[in-house]
């Protein structure tokens, strides 16, 4: 691999975030990580221990600036809900979009305020299902 050039990386200026096809205009930092579950086992010789795979989690959180008129119900359980997290490098030639469905929110903040500070807004929770729309 040649030397990388500054605009080759990402630093997160360009990243975007939608739920359930709407963009989020105010995002300002987004992550998605998958966690395996394992189960754990003595292993069949010797004292040490075999951790087999037993499933995953997709974990979300996402932090956006409140403006109040944001169309967000996350927390309508009638609704699947889906986000579509993307990020670009600095030279905006590799996007990274990822899809997630049937997403879960943990906790929903109704009122936060601090003074001469502009409202974040904070949401997390789980998906079940994820898929990469674009990787290049």
């Amino acid at each position: 691999m040649a030397n990388p050039k500054k605009n080759d990386y990402f630093n997160g200026n360009k990243g975007k975030l939608w739920i359930n096809g709407e963009e989020v205009v105010t995002v300002g930092k987004s992550k998605v990580v998958r966690k395996i579950k394992y189960e754990e086992h003595p292993a069949p010789t010797g004292d040490g221990i075999v951790r087999v795979k037993v499933g995953q989690t997709i974990e979300f959180s996402g932090t956006f600036k409140f403006l109040g008129t944001e169309s967000l119900d996350a927390f309508n359980e009638s609704d699947d809900i889906s986000l579509i997290v993307a990020t670009t490098n600095i030279s905006g030639n590799v996007t990274k979009r990822l899809k997630l469905d049937g997403v879960t929110f943990d906790e929903e903040v109704l009122v936060d305020f601090e003074k001469n500070k502009v409202t974040e807004i904070e949401l997390s929770g789980q998906a079940e299902t994820f898929e990469w729309l674009q990787e290049k």
